[in-house]
């Protein structure tokens, strides 16, 4: 009775705020695009609450004075409990001779058993889902220090589903799910994206079941009570949300993947629910040549010396790019390849989001828009240029709410994953093919393994383009939150008297009509010209509220098509003013 009072409270609560927020964007905009997009973050804002702690918040800024270098984790898990436990080790170096206690990311809801500092037990203190050592002054020319943690618990589940427990084919399984921030609901951390450390993780289960993480598998080793534990290691450097666990009675098979230069070869993992096994075999059958694909385009897969792998995992709202090792939701596994741009988007994150992580959930189009972004290339790749655009044109939404850097209300928004990969789709029409992928190269390379913020990818881009974009990213990724609205008419009057035969005086008149915060979205702006004979396609740049273009044509022209590529994300109308020709 107290379970149902609980749901019913928390259902008229839901309802209640998300009634109020229809009624009062109802009224504040007639635009049916507008509110469904609205609603739509609104219902997974309120649906999947992320507590991102603020970058300037007194925490966070004592924990940029020490760098986390490495971390051993070693987890129990009790299935029949739901139940861990656990011991960390985590390595750091002071960058601060101001550094005397350390701030660690620990849920409340973990027991503390003990914490150590140079092997000896210290004190410490557990405040708002942090665990403070107090360690005293430390030298920082000295070597690394070392902090072990024992702990123990029931995981809560926050976000997407932080630790969860569930049953398939009749057996148990768990998994992990840690962006943004909740890695500390499991195990202790520094938990910040910036801060990416090497990892070592060792889980224990029942003996019947396989463990799954990142990197490479060291050793399976015999425990007592029938239970395993399986030894993993990350030789690259890997940020806190992405380190990941997935336990369960697996199928397993594997492929390879040699890389580009043929000097080295990789293994492709899958692990499968067995129900799932053969379905997953036509679903993830194309993995190998999306690796080969995006190597040519974005540099050699960044982990070739360890694996890329999908396991299955229970969360049924998706799937998450786990460094080498992506969590792939289960009903996602079909059998006729309809979530084939899932697989697409969890591998362009092993480049966009697990080798070059955000600086800060500021950046977080930067792995998500980009990885939408992918999903378009491999469309482009097996379908051609045609299918991309289609692609494309289905990621608009008609409107999108907030500015892609540093978005508003829920921070995985389609205004980060659609619009965000559409301002890379408009990028590449601004800068060029040639130009623009050598943009994602030199990004890639540069921060490889590192972390990387929104102005370093601009100062990327203006560096290879030769030009300064800052107007481009001010106006579609720093400030804007809308797009252009044109409106255009056009005449074709024949000129009298030409020496050079018969000529058409073409003119378009341009004008940007939208309210907001960007005046002037300036473009070029590609037009084709339908004419008697034939088409003709010219381009300039729109840098005015109003503007004409004029050009003469030998042939009469008949009709325009404005971005006929659709390389803007816009709305156009044409005028009442009807072309005319003149005699």
């Amino acid at each position: 009775m107290i379970l149902i009072f609980s749901v019913l409270i928390t259902a008229a609560v839901y309802w209640g705020i998300l009634g109020n927020e229809i009624y009062n964007y109802t009224l504040k905009e007639g635009n049916p695009d507008k509110i469904i997009n609205r609603l739509s973050d609104k219902f997974y804002e309120l649906r999947y609450r992320h507590d991102v702690i603020e970058e300037s918040s007194p925490e966070k800024l004592y924990q940029n004075l020490y760098d986390v270098q490495s971390y051993s984790i070693k987890i129990k898990i009790d299935f029949t409990e739901k139940y861990i436990s656990g011991i960390v080790k985590m390595n750091f170096i002071n960058l601060s001779d101001t550094l005397n206690k350390v701030y660690v990311n620990l849920s409340e809801d973990m027991k503390v058993n003990y914490v150590k500092f140079k092997n000896s037990d210290i004190n410490y203190e557990r405040k708002n889902n942090y665990l403070i050592i107090f360690t005293g002054q430390m030298q920082t020319d000295a070597d690394a220090y070392e902090i072990e943690i024992g702990y123990e618990g029931k995981p809560i589940k926050k976000g997407f589903d932080s630790f969860g427990f569930k049953t398939f084919d009749g057996e148990p399984a768990v998994y992990t799910l840690s962006e943004p921030e909740y890695a500390s609901t499991w195990w202790p951390c520094k938990d910040t994206p910036s801060d990416k450390a090497l990892a070592e993780i060792f889980i224990t289960v029942p003996s019947k079941l396989t463990a799954v993480s990142n990197g490479l598998l060291q050793e399976i080793t015999d425990e007592p009570d029938e239970q395993k534990t399986f030894h993993w290691k990350s030789s690259y450097p890997i940020t806190t949300y992405l380190v990941s666990i997935c336990a369960a009675k697996y199928d397993y098979r594997s492929e390879t993947y040699t890389s580009l230069d043929g000097s080295k070869t990789m293994p492709v993992d899958y692990y499968t629910y067995p129900s799932y096994t053969e379905k997953s075999k036509t679903d993830w059958g194309n993995t190998v040549a999306m690796i080969k694909y995006f190597s040519e385009k974005f540099g050699e897969y960044p982990f070739i010396d360890e694996k890329y792998g999908m396991a299955m995992f229970g969360w049924t709202g998706g799937a998450m790019e786990h460094q080498t090792i992506s969590s792939m939701g289960y009903t996602l596994v079909k059998g006729d390849g309809r979530y084939e741009d899932i697989v697409v988007h969890e591998l362009v994150h092993q480049w966009f989001g697990d080798a070059v992580s955000p600086q800060s959930w500021k950046d977080i189009w930067l792995n998500e828009g980009f990885a939408t972004y992918g999903e378009a290339l491999w469309i482009e790749n097996i379908n051609g240029k045609e299918a991309y655009t289609q692609y494309l044109k289905k990621q608009d939404y008609g409107f999108f709410n907030g500015t892609v850097y540093d978005p508003e209300g829920f921070l995985f928004s389609s205004t980060v994953y659609k619009k965000g990969c559409w301002c890379l789709h408009m990028l590449r029409g601004t800068v060029g093919d040639s130009a623009f992928f050598q943009i994602l190269r030199n990004y890639f390379e540069k921060y490889k393994y590192k972390s990387a913020s929104t102005g370093d990818f601009l100062e990327i881009c203006n560096e290879v383009s030769g030009q300064d974009l800052r107007y481009f990213f001010d106006q579609w990724i720093y400030k804007g939150k809308d797009r252009p609205e044109y409106v255009y008419s056009w005449t074709a009057d024949k000129i009298k008297n030409s020496t050079d035969g018969e000529l058409y005086n073409f003119k378009l008149n341009l004008k940007q009509i939208q309210s907001g915060d960007i005046d002037v979205y300036v473009m070029p702006v590609k037009i084709k010209i339908v004419t008697e004979t034939g088409n003709e396609e010219s381009t300039f740049i729109n840098n005015k509220r109003e503007q004409e273009f004029i050009q003469n044509f030998k042939s009469k022209p008949v009709d325009i098509i404005i971005d006929p590529d659709y390389l803007i994300l816009k709305s156009i109308t044409k005028s009442e003013n009807i072309n005319s020709e003149k005699q």
